[in-house]
């Protein structure tokens, strides 16, 4: 008999535990992705909970007006991620499933508590606006210019009143831009949106330009009467126009806020002379988003906002710090300027604006409050400095409509 080498059991072979390998799941570039955009979108969300926290507060607190839509996104993410975690189970999908439900959470929240806030005021907001990406229409009917400054024409822009005004003529709202005196323009997004918007409600809208200040450039005593012209422009011709001067409005954004509040409060009380012949007419109401109520507050804040020092601009519009002229800042204080005479109010401010420290307008609004004036202040939880940059946000829905009340009972 010839001998036989031992049998030995089979074992696998380097090809089959290649393609066992092979074989094993692995998570795939996609899963991966949607994990990266859950956690993404969930540090955004919670932004608007932290908003001294840098750049996760400043992102937070600017997509805060479009929390309608985080919602919405975090549906997806989480509907995707379930799928993906029911087919087989992994970390990364647990971690997407996670993310997709505290976007939804966090930003559900915001919506919420905004909502929450425009009950409160009696505000009927459209959900279907909720979701409005772009405002429509902002071209302007007409342009005109109503002074000039160093031979440069200060200019304005008209938007028609659509339909037929109720009592004959339209009434007119006067709009300043927001910039921190600085920069921006009578047709800048968010004020030719309101202007358009205001057209559509049966009012003249005037948006305007006036001379900016710069390192060189210190308008705090110059800006205040070139509004005051664009104000007399305006009585002199918004009836060319439809408009009914002697019902005349004011609004303004952030610094423009700050610009209305002056003129409308100095010229209440007679002590703001026009750079241009022709009598102001009087301001019936005025009202703000985030405005500088407190420019001294505002020079205090340190924060930097999408490129801008809130300190930089303050001294760049009054040529120095509190300390240095302090007459100044007083100058431009609209609490200083308060009467028993002074209009109506509205401020509708963010509650996480980085930028304009709430606490001038609370201030403001003891001011008025102890001289008796008219007035409404509306704190919008978890909303920024530009929270009416969403066309058709809480925000934007809720100052609309609360300026409207105003003006048809001013």
């Amino acid at each position: 008999m010839s001998a036989h080498p031992p049998q030995h059991a089979a074992g696998p072979t380097d090809d089959t535990r290649d393609h066992a390998e092979a074989r094993r799941p692995r998570p795939s570039v996609a899963v991966g992705a949607l994990a990266v955009v859950a956690v993404l979108l969930a540090v955004v969300a919670a932004g608007a909970f932290l908003p001294s926290v840098p750049w996760v507060g400043q992102v937070g607190g600017y997509a805060a007006a479009w929390a309608p839509w985080l919602v919405v996104l975090g549906l997806v993410v989480t509907a995707c991620a379930t799928v993906a975690l029911l087919r087989r189970g992994s970390v990364t999908r647990v971690v997407s499933v996670a993310g997709g439900l505290a976007v939804v959470a966090l930003s559900f929240t915001v919506v919420t508590q905004q909502l929450r806030v425009a009950q409160e005021h009696a505000v009927g907001v459209q959900i279907a606006d909720l979701f409005r990406l772009v405002p429509g229409d902002l071209d302007p009917d007409h342009d005109a210019q109503y002074g000039e400054i160093e031979g440069v024409p200060q200019n304005l822009s008209l938007w028609l009143p659509q339909g037929e005004p109720a009592g004959g003529a339209a009434p007119v709202v006067v709009l300043v831009h927001g910039g921190g005196w600085v920069s921006g323009d009578r047709l800048q997004r968010t004020t030719a949106s309101h202007a358009a918007w205001f057209a559509e409600q049966g009012y003249l809208a005037v948006s305007i330009d006036y001379p900016l200040s710069g390192d060189d450039r210190h308008l705090w005593d110059v800006v205040e009467p070139q509004v005051a012209c664009a104000l007399v422009w305006a009585g002199e011709h918004a009836a060319d126009h439809g408009g009914d001067p002697s019902r005349l409005f004011l609004a303004g954004a952030s610094a423009g806020g700050n610009l209305a509040l002056q003129v409308a409060y100095r010229t209440a009380s007679g002590d703001l002379e026009p750079a241009c012949d022709g009598a102001v007419p009087p301001v019936a109401a005025v009202s703000t988003l985030n405005p500088v109520a407190s420019p001294a507050g505002l020079h205090g804040n340190g924060d930097r906002v999408r490129g801008v020092t809130a300190r930089h601009v303050t001294e760049q519009y009054t040529g120095g710090t509190p300390s240095d002229h302090p007459e100044r800042y007083t100058a431009t204080t609209p609490a200083e300027h308060v009467t028993a005479a002074s209009p109506a109010t509205l401020m509708v401010v963010g509650e996480a604006d980085r930028l304009v420290p709430p606490d001038g307008a609370q201030e403001l609004a003891g001011v008025l409050d102890a001289e008796g004036v008219a007035h409404e202040l509306v704190l919008l939880p978890a909303a920024d400095h530009t929270f009416d940059a969403a066309p058709g946000g809480v925000g934007t829905q809720a100052w609309r409509e609360l300026t409207l009340r105003l003006f048809e009972r001013s």
